[in-house]
């Protein structure tokens, strides 16, 4: 069990890092667009890359919303619950909700792999092309990732002894 925990750790504090720095970028490049529209001025792609970025914030928000089991709480119902039945029942909810995301991972590696023979493309910068599915990514990854926090939580739920109380 412990190296199932320090595995979600690692994974979680490279996932805060990552959205720590693309909070940053989001900050900045927002920033660059409003003082360069003071100079009827800005960055073409800016506004479209940031509406794609935040997807990607909402992906890994909800990546450590599952590390920290924030996202479903049924305080009331665990409140009453023995520490043993609360870890099976979070074993089962974490299980089933990896089952879902799973089948989300899998529903939106179809639509990338779509979006990628499509060939579309999201914005350009000079002359680069920058193809949508590029940032399509956080879809299956996301999912995916989120499949893995629910399958540790189920692992780490097996033992009665690391349930969270109250939790």
């Amino acid at each position: 069990m412990g190296l199932l925990r320090t595995a979600e750790r690692g994974l979680a504090a490279f996932e805060q890092a990552l959205l720590s720095a693309m909070l940053l970028a989001m900050v900045a490049l927002s920033f660059s667009q409003v003082v360069l529209r003071g100079f009827s001025a800005g960055i073409l792609w800016a506004d479209t890359f940031l509406r794609h970025l935040v997807l990607w914030l909402g992906f890994l928000g909800a990546a450590l919303a599952a590390v920290d089991d924030k996202q479903f709480a049924m305080d009331a119902a665990f409140r009453l619950m023995s520490r043993r039945t609360r870890a099976a029942v979070q074993g089962v909810l974490h299980v089933l909700t990896a089952g879902v995301s799973a089948l989300m991972a899998k529903a939106s590696w179809t639509f990338f792999q779509q979006e990628r023979e499509a060939s579309a493309v999201l914005f350009s910068v000079g002359d680069r092309l920058v193809p949508a599915w590029w940032f399509e990514t956080i879809l299956p990854a996301g999912f995916a990732l989120l499949c893995l926090h629910y399958l540790l939580k189920a692992a780490l739920a097996a033992d009665p002894h690391a349930v969270k109380e109250g939790v």
